[in-house]
């Protein structure tokens, strides 16, 4: 599979992802605020995936987007030494594969989750159920986004299990 082939598919199921959200948050009556507020904050955190993950919503040619993934991935992936030792021992050619099927999740962990995972901790001390309620939802549908790209790594045998162990 191509690296074009790769991220092509990582897209799709991030659209897809955001559809079916859409879908869900149609299906729920206004008269229900929690639960479409919930629906909405995950809607949003797919698309969130899609656009500082995957980049698809930027209107480059992908080609364009590779090189900006690349750039991203220089300089966080020393952060990440396993990954790292991975990634430098494979070919051009390979290592635009490995973009492909990784860096959308490489930058969101660097960037996003960790952040978010101390907010998370300092609401849950502070007793703030509101923000509690919604970095939960948020932080539960980028681990979704995650899922649903190993998921299809694993299927593809495309860099599977890499997140796992001193990965993470």
């Amino acid at each position: 599979m191509t690296y074009l082939e790769i991220d092509s598919a990582l897209v799709e199921i991030t659209r897809k992802m955001c559809e079916g959200c859409q879908v869900k948050l149609d299906a729920v009556s206004i008269e229900n605020p929690t639960e479409r507020k919930a629906i909405q904050l995950e809607c949003g955190m797919y698309t969130f995936c899609g656009n500082a993950g995957e980049l698809f919503n930027t209107g480059w040619e992908r080609e364009k987007v590779f090189s900006v993934r690349k750039r991203y991935l220089n300089r966080i992936l020393h952060k990440y030494p396993s990954l790292n030792n991975i990634f430098q021992a494979l070919n051009s050619k390979e290592q635009m594969c490995f973009i492909a099927a990784l860096h959308a999740e490489i930058y969101l962990r660097d960037q996003w989750i960790d952040k978010k995972t101390a907010e998370l901790a300092a609401a849950e001390a502070s007793g703030d159920t509101k923000n509690v309620f919604e970095i939960t939802i948020m932080l539960g549908a980028v681990k979704n986004m995650f899922a649903a790209w190993e998921q299809w790594r694993v299927e593809n045998n495309i860099f599977p299990h890499m997140f796992e162990g001193d990965c993470q």
